[in-house]
């Protein structure tokens, strides 16, 4: 059991959209599945993602008015979004429609999740357009692409943009993925360790022998337990736990049943399907407002969307979510608790208007 009632960040965060622009990658990893990868799907066009963005800025535009913090992220991810030919166009069509309609309304960043493994001339490109990146090290891929993408990762670090790097720790390519953290270290490149398949009892998730195990121990300060049944925030960020004993500035939790638990995710997060033209509060916990698991809607009708929430805020009867999954994974450090009246306590540092809510 959890030795706290209430999570609760540490500060005023940013609102992450973020966008699976497509499953197409240039990797193709054992432990990815095939909803979030190939290398046979059709991109999407340029003209598809303009019309998708015009959504994304306005649904940007409702929520900041009602948020303390005006800043904004859109994050892109995938597969593998620097396939896409029209990703560096379309990178620049977001900065200019920004700065031409929306730039007094909320403070944009750009961040992107990549596996690093492209070409100079596009890391160039990302380094002169985007805030953050973030780069995913996976030790399946072939020495060729993973030696470039450590490259890649440097050539970055030293332009001065803001990255990290999540080592994914593969079980059986453990030493490598160490060697790699050394070498990060050593160019003073941040990274996290990220243990393979998030879910417990995940077909994907991998058998780490003791000595692995226990080097997450060392690394996160955490009991052999804890490194299993817990995890930290995907961001590295730090947030806080309450209960009965006070308040606890923690990296990492060591409990992750959160189902039935009352949770502001849809205040911090929302994710695009490019590909199969969904939107959703959440991309791996997907909870929507009735308490239900799923889409919120088409980025093709997004109208809708915005029209419904729009409704619930004008009409002061935007509900709050009850968790309907078992496990809680990214989205794990927004503000959640197993008592309504707690969350709503807490919930003014994250919402200008506490009279909205049902």
């Amino acid at each position: 059991m959890s030795e706290f009632h209430t999570i609760n960040t540490s500060g005023p965060e940013i609102f992450l959209i973020s966008w699976d622009l497509g499953r197409r990658c240039n990797y193709d990893c054992s432990y990815c599945p095939p909803h979030r990868h190939d290398n046979t799907s059709p991109h999407a066009s340029l003209d598809e993602l303009q019309t998708s963005a015009d959504f994304v800025f306005k649904y940007a535009e409702l929520v900041t008015q009602y948020r303390t913090s005006k800043d904004v992220c859109i994050s892109f991810t995938g597969g593998e979004p620097t396939v896409n030919p029209a990703f560096i166009k379309f990178s620049k069509y977001l900065k200019a429609q920004y700065e031409l309609k929306y730039k007094d309304k909320f403070k944009l960043t750009l961040d992107l999740t990549t596996n690093g493994a492209m070409s100079k001339r596009t890391a160039q490109e990302v380094a002169n357009l985007y805030d953050h990146v973030t780069v995913s090290y996976h030790t399946e891929a072939n020495s060729k692409l993973k030696e470039q993408s450590l490259v890649r990762t440097e050539e970055l670090a030293a332009s001065g943009i803001d990255i990290k790097v999540n080592v994914m720790l593969h079980a059986v390519h453990f030493e490598e993925c160490k060697t790699v953290m050394e070498r990060l270290k050593s160019k003073n490149i941040t990274f996290i360790p990220r243990a393979i398949g998030e879910e417990p009892g995940s077909l994907f998730a991998h058998k780490y022998t003791q000595e692995q195990i226990d080097w997450f121990q060392n690394f996160w300060g955490r009991s052999s337990q804890d490194t299993l049944t817990g995890r930290p925030c995907c961001g590295g960020r730090s947030f806080k736990t309450c209960g009965p004993t006070g308040t606890q500035e923690v990296k990492f939790i060591n409990f992750r049943k959160f189902k039935d638990w009352h949770c502001s995710v849809n205040w911090f997060f929302l994710h695009l399907e490019q590909q199969t033209d969904q939107v959703y509060h959440h991309q791996t916990c997907q909870a929507r407002l009735d308490g239900t698991r799923g889409s919120i809607g088409k980025i093709s009708e997004g109208n809708i969307i915005l029209e419904t929430l729009k409704t619930h805020l004008e009409q002061k009867t935007m509900p709050i979510i009850v968790c309907p999954n078992q496990f809680c994974g990214c989205g794990l450090c927004t503000p959640k608790s197993n008592d309504r009246n707690k969350l709503i306590d807490i919930l003014p540092t994250t919402i200008s208007d506490m009279t909205i809510f049902s």
